[in-house]
């Protein structure tokens, strides 16, 4: 009598790892066609096709393609925050430094998908849109970002400074992020360079006003 094939085991450390490359797999085909054929005319269906899946499979992990693009800004915010935590250099190292390194990973990480950048930045003025201010999951995660600049203003304001200091400054800082990402996409020098000495030079006489206590 002829034996039956054992039956397939998934173990779940190897199930999570499926899903977590089919998930990437989705992201990055997005990615890709938000970059080449722009957010507005990319669809759930072009990205399953790109992705080599099932349609039905990307509603699976992600409701929307505003979804996915959340969820790049959160890799984007996660990898910029274990870039400065991750440098044993930076720990010591003065508020205007830190916060270079910050803005500077974001950009890196932003970098190959400049066009897809912009349109999101405009998607992200439209009041419904879930990529806006007002939505819970945008608001989740500029929240987790200001929580990190928080820290690095607090372990690097002197202890006699007020307390307000470190509170504000994040604030400010955020303004000014938005700011700066829009220069960002208006640079045409070579490498962004006016980006990078525009960013050292502001945040150099923006961190001085505030540890000068003249805010």
């Amino acid at each position: 009598m002829a034996k039956r094939p054992s039956p397939r085991v998934t173990t779940p450390g190897l199930r999570a790892r499926n899903k977590a490359a089919i998930r990437q797999r989705i992201v990055t085909a997005a990615l890709s066609l938000f970059q080449t054929k722009g957010f507005e005319a990319t669809t759930t269906r072009s990205i399953a096709r790109k992705a080599g899946i099932a349609e039905g499979t990307v509603f699976n992990y992600f409701a929307t393609k505003e979804e996915i693009a959340l969820h790049f800004f959160e890799e984007e915010v996660d990898h910029a925050i274990a870039t400065v935590r991750d440098n044993p250099r930076l720990r010591k190292a003065p508020l205007e430094e830190k916060l270079f390194a910050l803005v500077q990973s974001q950009l890196e990480y932003l970098a190959p998908h400049e066009r897809f950048i912009g349109a999101a930045f405009v998607e992200a003025l439209k009041p419904a849109s879930s990529l806006g201010p007002f939505s819970h999951r945008s608001e989740e995660l500029r929240h987790r970002y200001l929580g990190f600049v928080q820290e690095l203003f607090e372990e690097s304001t002197p202890k006699r400074k007020p307390g307000g200091l470190a509170f504000w400054g994040p604030q400010v800082f955020w303004i000014y992020y938005l700011g700066l990402l829009l220069f960002w996409l208006h640079d045409t020098s070579p490498r962004k360079q006016n980006t990078l000495a525009f960013l050292d030079r502001s945040l150099t006489m923006g961190v001085a006003l505030f540890t000068q206590g003249k805010w």
